[in-house]
């Protein structure tokens, strides 16, 4: 099941929805484009458009490493509560992508590589921030503790609020 035993929240969307639905939009487009662009190039050697320091590169396998951990943690919180996963797991494996893709440009990126990858940081923080913004709610209305929950809802807001900040600040080393 994708999503179960999840609290009701009022309004559209609800986590479910999130989960299932908005949030692995960014990915799927990520694994879309990326293909197409694949495809399209077809073997031909892109010149490198921008040739980061060492440093910075670095840091941003560091932020792009640190968000795939993060996802990896919700998901197996949300395995631990029993309140299903939806379709996040496909935002797990694009971040795992954007970091092989990172490791293997680390000599200089292409203009497509650029455009990419800062469209969809921009597009993953967008829908989690609305995540994040829902879990809120979230806490507001069902405040469950450590005691009575695997994953109460102050730390599903914690986890997401760090994802949007990670997503932020690798969108800033594109």
């Amino acid at each position: 099941m994708l999503c179960g035993n999840r609290f009701p929240l009022p309004g559209s969307p609800s986590t479910c929805e999130l989960d299932t639905i908005i949030v692995p939009l960014p990915s799927f487009f990520l694994i879309f484009v990326l293909l197409f662009w694949f495809i399209r190039r077809s073997g031909k050697p892109g010149a490198a458009f921008f040739i980061p320091r060492k440093w910075t590169h670095i840091v941003y396998l560091f932020l792009v490493g640190a968000a795939c951990a993060m996802s990896i943690l919700e998901l197996a919180r949300l395995v631990a509560e029993d309140l299903g996963v939806g379709l996040l797991p496909v935002t797990t494996i694009a971040l795992i992508f954007v970091w092989v893709m990172l490791y293997r440009e680390r000599g200089g990126r292409t203009r497509g590589v650029l455009t990419i990858l800062m469209a969809y940081w921009l597009l993953l923080g967008i829908v989690v921030a609305l995540k994040s913004t829902r879990l809120h709610e979230l806490e507001i209305l069902n405040p469950n503790t450590a005691k009575t929950s695997n994953y109460p809802s102050s730390d599903q807001l914690l986890d997401n609020a760090v994802m949007v900040r990670t997503f932020v600040d690798s969108s800033s080393f594109t």
